[in-house]
Formats: structure tokens, sequence, C-alpha cells
């Protein structure tokens, strides 16, 4: 009967150690999930930031272009009304 209740009590001991080892466990995958999603914005901020630099630049870009082209236009057009009333 001693050796029952002994034998209990290692297994409860033995039970308890393992519940704490697993809510350890769980915490630190808890804290490991919670760090790679925090990298993952991390990374999406950082693509995001970059997209957003080379849409600023295109943007700069096509600005350019459309002005470059509307003063060519204006100046062959310039240029055809000037030999049409030659």
């Amino acid at each position: 009967m001693l050796n029952q209740i002994k034998r209990k009590k290692e297994l409860e001991a033995r039970i308890a150690d393992l519940e704490t080892s697993l809510s350890n466990l769980k915490q630190q995958l808890k804290e490991e999930t919670t760090q790679e999603h925090q990298e993952g914005i991390d990374h999406l901020e950082e693509y995001l930031d970059e997209v957003n630099h080379r849409y600023t630049n295109l943007r700069d870009f096509l600005q350019i272009v459309r002005q470059e082209l509307k003063e060519l236009f204006a100046r062959k057009k310039a240029a055809d009304w000037k030999n049409k009333d030659l």
C-alpha cells in the first residue's frame, strides 16, 4: 500500500513536471510565432517602402517625359504654323 501511494505521488510529480515543461514549450512556440510574424511584417514594410520609392521614381520620370513631349509637340506645332504662314 505504501508503494502504491509513493508510486502515485511520483507519477503526479512527473505529470506536474511534464505539464510545466509543456506550458514552457507552448510559451516558447507562441513567442517564436509572434517573432516570425513581426519579422514578416517588417519585411513587408521594407518591400512596400521599396515599391513606393520605385513608384515615386517612375512617376517623376513620367512627368519629365510628359513635359518634354508637351514641349516637343508645342515646338513642332509652332514650326508648322510658321511654315503655314510662309
